[in-house]
């Protein structure tokens, strides 16, 4: 069945190419055709043209991004070509993230708002949840490690979120109804008054959500009272039984951005950015599969699973690890242009805040109405600046230099709860954490053009950090921890050449880091029968990737292909492990990496475009001192290998897209022996999803999206979501 679920999407992404359809060309829009020649400016901080930069790098535009069905920013990319897009709640997971090149976890992967990083000084992780999708105006992807411009994190690449400046007048309302009780609505307006511009928007969706997790109870020999539920495994194969869910994981968010500049001179712009990003979510009331001898649903006792076996059950199984919770993200940004002469400089300085609360039970006895809990409450405070100046050395050089600061502070109390679902039921102080650390930067990179067709590029950035004020503890036992500072060189050389007219080749060495976050170097805290610890004493990860690419146009640029292989070497790589009931953070791995990401882009005719791409990213783990059998093993937690297909047609008031992306083979240990396709374990799928937009006036849309076409049933930790519809209605000025 899974087999012709495939072909039957693969046939309809050709069919969309039917020439049937070519009859109809000269009624479909110019500016509806895909310009394959596209500047970039995140792969070598100046703009470029797509083609020449010695990275593999992808751009999605507000257009683009119009086709598909998107609630969140981060969803927008999980159709490119080395990416895995790990959202594994839908709209109420609290902890996203995009990972690249194999690398496991958002801290390996740099994402930037306007060329500032937003990842977190306490985790490295990003707030895909509390950022705007609506005023975006593109989305620069560049693989591979760039910290010879961008510092730490930038392992697996660099993520470039780009929002949009307004040029004329322009306005927009929006709203939406779709499954699972989903709501979303909002607008924007901006214009531009001579020097100056300003846009204003607002969006917010919410969701009742569907049941994410599962509750599972281990078998026995005996017999019970209750019957229901039905059987499942572990992800390590002991036998399970599934006797209800936690509810649906219910989900609210919504977003304020506004944008302001001012043309100071003819080359000279100031330009204020600013959101305010706020997430909600939780789960509802949870569902027992069990029933009494009465035929009552039940929370309570045991369950006859036959052959003179039962499981047992009590109330907090359906609470536990359960809550609420709440982020609020503030962040702004104030950005200098201006071209003195020959000497172009740009500098940055932003601002971010964010606190996060959430709740947990800690009642092993309570109940949905009545259990005790705990809150966490932290706020993280960042600040950063960006200097930047770049200028031509003669014919054949152009030089770009700059200077890089930022500092994060980070608190976080927690509290008992009277009630673990009223965040304002505190009762004393459990445990606190503090920390701050402090990064400085310098960088510097010429761009040589040897030939007129061979350009090198030769970067270098020496960044020094440290990490201070660090302590960590129950209240009455707090531990002061050392402050570690270390510091990083980060080289890189790559070159372009273009043989052909339309044949790229390029090719690089380079060098990334990442150092420890302020969780890593300070969180130490429980949860149930685990303590985890912290470690001041973290080194730097390190990684060095060699990387050769070619991209290759045919028929007057209506095709295009493009290859990637990289080879990449991970050491010191951070790791948490278990012994008895504490679980510790130390460098205790190195992995090599061979990838391969192979991407074709077809426009057969103007209304027509269709693409696709596969990534293979084959790890393999070195060397593991704390654990040897995990050596010659894949790392876990990342796909092997993932495809995206799929189509965009246009026909007169119509647009239509088609996508589908199949995620490969999930371990979930370091032993690489876990069972697949259960609850905490991942399933090998094809997700298809499409969505069709009738534009029947110029200023209005009408839109239906559906996803999981085919009703798929899998899990990515957690169980994924079925099939689903949304309806959206815009109306634009």
């Amino acid at each position: 069945m899974k087999i012709f679920k495939v072909l039957l999407s693969c046939c309809l992404v050709v069919c969309l190419g039917n020439p049937l359809f070519a009859a109809q060309q000269e009624d479909v829009k110019a500016d509806e055709t895909v310009d394959m020649e596209e500047m970039v400016v995140t792969a070598t901080r100046t703009e470029r043209e797509i083609d020449n930069v010695p990275a593999s790098v992808s751009v999605i535009t507000r257009e683009e991004m119009k086709k598909y069905h998107i609630q969140t920013i981060d969803e927008a990319l999980k159709y490119e070509a080395g990416i895995y897009f790990k959202r594994k709640k839908g709209l109420s997971d609290s902890l996203p993230s995009i990972e690249m090149r194999g690398l496991p976890g958002q801290e390996r992967t740099l994402v930037l708002l306007n060329g500032l990083p937003i990842n977190g000084g306490y985790d490295g992780g990003v707030k895909w949840n509390n950022i705007s999708v609506e005023n975006i105006e593109r989305i620069e992807i560049i693989r591979g490690p760039a910290s010879a411009l961008y510092g730490g994190n930038a392992m697996g690449g660099v993520i470039n979120i780009i929002t949009t400046t307004p040029q004329k007048l322009e306005a927009e309302i929006f709203g939406g109804i779709g499954s699972d009780e989903t709501y979303r609505y909002g607008g924007y307006v901006g214009d531009k008054f001579d020097k100056f511009g300003i846009r204003f928007g607002y969006e917010a969706e919410e969701t009742g959500g569907y049941p994410t997790s599962l509750v599972t109870r281990s078998i026995y020999s005996g017999t019970g009272t209750l019957t229901g539920g039905y059987p499942t495994t572990s992800t390590s194969g002991t036998p399970k039984w599934v006797v209800g869910d936690k509810g649906d994981n219910w989900a609210k968010r919504q977003n304020i951005n506004l944008m302001a500049s001012y043309d100071l001179t003819e080359t000279g712009t100031i330009s204020l950015d600013f959101q305010y990003g706020q997430h909600k979510y939780g789960y509802d009331e949870p569902n027992t599969y069990l029933t009494d001898a009465s035929g009552e649903p039940s929370f309570s006792g045991t369950v006859d699973v036959g052959d003179g076996q039962y499981a047992s059950v009590k109330p907090y199984n359906y609470i536990y690890y359960t809550g609420i919770g709440n982020e609020d993200f503030y962040l702004a940004s104030l950005t200098y242009k201006e071209t003195f002469g020959s000497v172009g400089f740009t500098g940055k300085i932003g601002y971010q805040f964010n606190n996060k609360w959430y709740t947990t039970t800690t009642d092993t006895t309570g109940t949905f109405d009545n259990a005790t809990g705990k809150l966490s409450d932290a706020d993280t405070e960042t600040w950063l600046a960006d200097l930047q100046a770049n200028m031509p050395l003669g014919d054949k050089h152009f030089l770009t230099c700059g200077l890089y600061f930022k500092t994060d502070s980070f608190e976080q109390d927690s509290y008992n709860l009277s009630y673990y679902r009223d965040e304002d039921s505190k009762l004393d102080k459990i445990d606190i954490t503090r920390g701050k650390d402090l990064f400085y930067a310098l960088y510097v990179q010429d761009e040589w053009r040897v030939l007129e067709q061979l350009t090198l590029y030769g970067g270098l950035r020496f960044d020094f950090w440290k990490a201070y004020d660090g302590k960590s503890g129950s209240v009455g036992s707090v531990e002061e921890y050392d402050e570690p500072q270390d510091y990083a060189i980060s080289p890189k050389i790559g070159a372009v050449w273009n043989p052909l007219e339309d044949t790229y080749l390029r090719g690089s060495v380079a060098k990334g880091f990442r150092a420890p976050n302020i969780y890593e170097l300070y969180r130490t805290w429980q949860s149930g029968w685990y303590t985890y610890h912290s470690n001041p004493d973290l080194d730097p990860e390190i990684i060095w990737t060699y990387e050769v690419g070619a991209d290759q146009y045919l028929f007057n640029r209506k095709l295009k292909i493009g290859a990637t292989f990289f080879h990449s070497r991970l050491k010191d790589a951070i790791e948490r492990y278990k012994v008895g009931t504490d679980k510790y953070l130390d460098n205790v791995a190195k992995v090599e990496i061979n990838g391969w990401e192979l991407e074709g882009q077809l426009l057969p005719f103007d209304w027509l475009k269709i693409w696709a791409n596969y990534t293979n990213n084959d790890s393999e783990v070195k060397e593991n001192e704390r654990n040897p059998d995990a050596e010659g093993k894949h790392l876990p937690y990342m796909p092997l290998e993932t495809i995206n297909l799929g189509s965009e047609l246009t026909y007169k008031w119509f647009k239509l897209s088609l996508a589908g992306d199949y995620l490969g083979r999930i371990y979930t240990t370091e032993d690489n022996n876990d069972v697949p396709d259960v609850y905490g374990g991942y399933s090998k799928r094809w997700l298809w999803n499409t969505k069709l937009t009738f534009t029947p006036e110029e200023n209005v849309e009408f839109s239906l999206s559906v996803d999981n076409i085919f009703d798929e049933d899998y899990f990515e930790y957690y169980k994924g979501r079925g099939r689903s519809y949304f309806f959206e209605i815009r109306l634009k000025y």
